[in-house]
């Protein structure tokens, strides 16, 4: 079994490189702190490392400072001997912090994307599970250990953002087990609920304005497109602004089917998010046409070219799935 391999690992190894994907999210970043929490438990040594800056929005988490941020100068006081990574799709999605990975090291890759390319040693792929963090709670469960109030956190943070708040189709009835569970350990699931989904900064609301006024509709209104260029995403205000949830406003749009949340990161390259409410409308085989995944309704890649180009190609991919 899997889980007990993983466990094997564990037990027997050290020196570990826990990490995630970069502009890691609710569930990565909830998922790489939930396996710094248990490899400490066991005493065990590891650094967590993902690249570029992961969002203040989980400034609450309690070690949260202790994820660091890749840059070239980045000193490691041990031999990495293991890689743990969380919510990865595939190696590349790592960016940088692949320039850390030593030749021949140990793999475990735990993941619920349907497009993971299994690139692990031991992988714990489960399609199943509403959240990676899902998955570490049954792996820190194996172990016997008690949760605390800080990994209750961790894990629950990354349930609430992935089945969006529990109301993804996705969203099964061990999700509300698992939650409860996390309450009961001390996980502050109302104060979680404010500060994620209630409480912003005025830059991101600033934000929400500039990116609804770029609505872009096609194809009789079941397509959405919205963007910030790159101009915009490095000002003051839009460097500041939080965008986790923005790709929901338009595919909150009666008629629309799919939603697409375009952010042109660097000139010549534009960062998608991908949403469906059409069952057959699978935004992970989308995704995939340009290197990237997720899941059937939930998936993202990153495009060569101007905004225009990327609607240009993501509609010529939509129109071929829809009817």
């Amino acid at each position: 079994m899997i889980l007990e391999e993983l466990k094997k690992i564990i037990k027997e190894s050290d020196d570990f490189l826990v990490s995630s994907h970069i502009n890691p999210d609710g569930d990565a970043i909830g998922g790489i702190l939930s396996i710094g929490w248990l490899l400490n438990k066991l005493r065990k040594r590891f650094i967590i490392v993902v690249d570029s800056s992961p969002s203040e929005k989980f400034k609450y988490l309690a070690d949260f400072k202790k994820i660091v941020s890749y840059s070239e100068s980045l000193k490691i006081d041990f031999t990495i001997k293991n890689l743990l990574t969380v919510d990865v799709p595939n190696l590349e999605r790592l960016e940088k912090v692949n320039k850390l990975i030593p030749k021949g090291i140990k793999v475990v890759n735990i993941d619920h994307h349907e497009s993971n390319s299994k690139f692990g040693d031991i992988n714990f792929i489960d399609l199943k599970a509403c959240s990676c963090t899902e998955m570490v709670y049954e792996l820190i469960n194996s172990f016997g250990m008690s949760l605390d109030k800080d990994v209750a956190e961790y894990i629950y943070t990354g349930l609430v953002i992935d089945t969006g708040r529990f109301r993804f189709s996705s969203t099964t009835p061990r999700a509300f087990e698992v939650a409860a569970k996390l309450s009961e350990a001390g996980a502050r699931v109302s104060f979680i609920a404010e500060w994620l989904y209630h409480t912003n900064s005025m830059e991101t609301l600033k934000g929400l304005g500039v990116l609804l006024d770029s609505l872009d509709m096609n194809m009789n209104g079941r397509i959405a497109f919205v963007h910030f260029d790159n101009e915009y995403l490095k000002s003051e205000e839009g460097s500041k602004m939080d965008t986790e949830g923005f790709v929901n406003y338009p595919l909150s749009i009666e008629n629309v089917e799919v939603a697409a949340f375009l952010q042109e990161t660097e000139k010549g390259r534009v960062k998608v998010s991908l949403r469906s409410k059409n069952n057959n409308i699978n935004v992970n085989n989308i995704a995939a046409t340009f290197g990237g995944g997720g899941h059937a309704k939930a998936a993202g890649c990153r495009i060569k070219g101007t905004i225009a180009d990327a609607k240009k190609l993501l509609l010529q991919e939509i129109s071929k799935k829809t009817n």
